[in-house]
This record gives C-alpha cells, sequence and structure tokens, in this order.
C-alpha cells in the first residue's frame, strides 16, 4: 500500500455510526480514508471503485499493538505529496451500563482502553511519527455531552469523554507554546445524540435513565449521523481559532 497526494484521513470505529458516514463523505469528496477498526463496513467497500480506502483490522482494546499499527500505515503514506493529513478518534462504547460496583475489571479496562488509552496513544504516536512532516495536521477527537452531564450507570462513559475534553485541551495548548508553523491542530468535537447503534443501546437497556434516552428517539430529537458527519467535515476544513478548543456540532448548525 503506497499511498500518494491529497488529504489523508485515519478514522477509528469506521464500521458503523459517525465513523462509517465520516468515511463515506471524505470518500465522496475524493480524500483518502485509513479506516481502523474489528470490522469493516461493506457498504463503503462496496462503492468505493477508486482505490482510495484503505481499512486495517484492528481491536482498538489491545491497545499494545496500536503504536505498531500506526507505525505501519503511516510509513506507507508518501509525505511529500501530501496536502494534510488527519487523525480522527472516533471509535467508543457506551457499555457498560451500569453502577460502578457491578462492572468487572474486565469492564472496567476495556471501558478505559477503548475509549481513552487508544485516543491518548494514536495522538502521541500520530504526532511523534509525523513531526518532520510539512504538511497540514489534525486530530479530531470525538467527544460527548457526557464529558460535561454526569450520569448514573455511565460512569466510565462519561470520566472517559471528560478526559477526552481535557486531554484536548492539553495537547493544543503544548502544540501553540511550540510555537512552530508545523503544529498539530487539535480540538474535540461533540456531535450530539444521534441515531446510532449506540444511542438504542441506551434506550434499550436497563438502566435509570434508558426511558430518557427512548424518549429522544420516540421525540424525534435524534440527529442524522451522515448530517453530523458533513458539519464535522466542514469543520475539519477549517483553521481551529484555538488549538485545544471544544466544537459542539449543534453550534455549528446555528
Amino acid at each position: 500500500m503506497i499511498i500518494i497526494g491529497g488529504h489523508v484521513y485515519i478514522i477509528t470505529g469506521v464500521s458503523s455510526g459517525l465513523g462509517a458516514e465520516l468515511a463515506k463523505r471524505l470518500l465522496e469528496e475524493g480524500n483518502t480514508v485509513i479506516g481502523l477498526s474489528r470490522t469493516d463496513n461493506e457498504e463503503i467497500v462496496r462503492n468505493t471503485t477508486d482505490g482510495n480506502y484503505f481499512f486495517y483490522p484492528v481491536d482498538l482494546i489491545v491497545t499494545a499493538s496500536l503504536t505498531a499499527v500506526l507505525q505501519d500505515l503511516i510509513s506507507s503514506i508518501d509525505q511529500y505529496g501530501l496536502n494534510s493529513i488527519t487523525l480522527i478518534n472516533n471509535a467508543a462504547s457506551v457499555t457498560p451500563l451500569k453502577d460502578i460496583q457491578y462492572c468487572t475489571d474486565e469492564d472496567i479496562s476495556r471501558s478505559i482502553q477503548l475509549n481513552i488509552t487508544a485516543p491518548m496513544l494514536l495522538t502521541s504516536a500520530f504526532i511523534r511519527m509525523t513531526s518532520e512532516w510539512h504538511v497540514v495536521r489534525k486530530i479530531v477527537n470525538i467527544s460527548s455531552g457526557s464529558g460535561k452531564y454526569p450520569a448514573p450507570s455511565m460512569s466510565l462513559y462519561c470520566s472517559a469523554k471528560a478526559a477526552m475534553n481535557m486531554f484536548s485541551r492539553c495537547i493544543g495548548m503544548e502544540q501553540e507554546q511550540r510555537q512552530s508553523a508545523n503544529e498539530v491542530q487539535v480540538y474535540a468535537v461533540d456531535p450530539g445524540m444521534m441515531d446510532t447503534s449506540m444511542q438504542q443501546i441506551a434506550r434499550e437497556s436497563d438502566m435509570a435513565l434508558a426511558g430518557y434516552f427512548a424518549a429522544q428517539k420516540t421525540e424525534g430529537n435524534l440527529k442524522d449521523p451522515a448530517r453530523v458527519a458533513s458539519q464535522i467535515i466542514k469543520l475539519i476544513s477549517n483553521s481551529v481559532s484555538i488549538n485545544g478548543s471544544l466544537y459542539k456540532v449543534c453550534e455549528l448548525e446555528e
């Protein structure tokens, strides 16, 4: 695999939901997309015929392998023909949805590894491995309103998204302090509540807030992930005003 020229996007969690919609729309615009997830998206594979979609099967919970995976794909990119390269840390899981005392050690470890350890490792490796590249570099961390609003039975997910927001702010400050023309633009994006399998899991669970999540579906308050993906892509195409900022898709639509 040799990737030459244009804009390259590395997206975690491309098998479904927002990750799949981001990949589809970026490919439609003629960009190159590298997907990282356990399973591929058949629709993307079926509809991509110009060779600008590449898929790496990887379990993001197995964090020990992530730096090597990124090194492998970064080494396959011809930096001299690039306009930009962007890492989108999208993959996440809302489970387990239960009070912390009922979460097993494995539940806790897997949630932390996928929701925050993997994005941190990939961010670190991405910045380090592209440090000598003279192209536009961006990192987009997909956050959630859960990072701001606490909820019972969602302590692991809420905590991880709160950590994602703070992580983005800190990395943004680090990049600004470098005072380099080659700094990485980093920001977090809260997509809002979307009509995805993750929201379905929440509304069909037995936690106390399941009724609230179900009502959002019934009342038509869930966002179309395809529309959210389009808004995020518009944001990506511009430079951030303050490195490390948190953006809300609902505000981008105003």
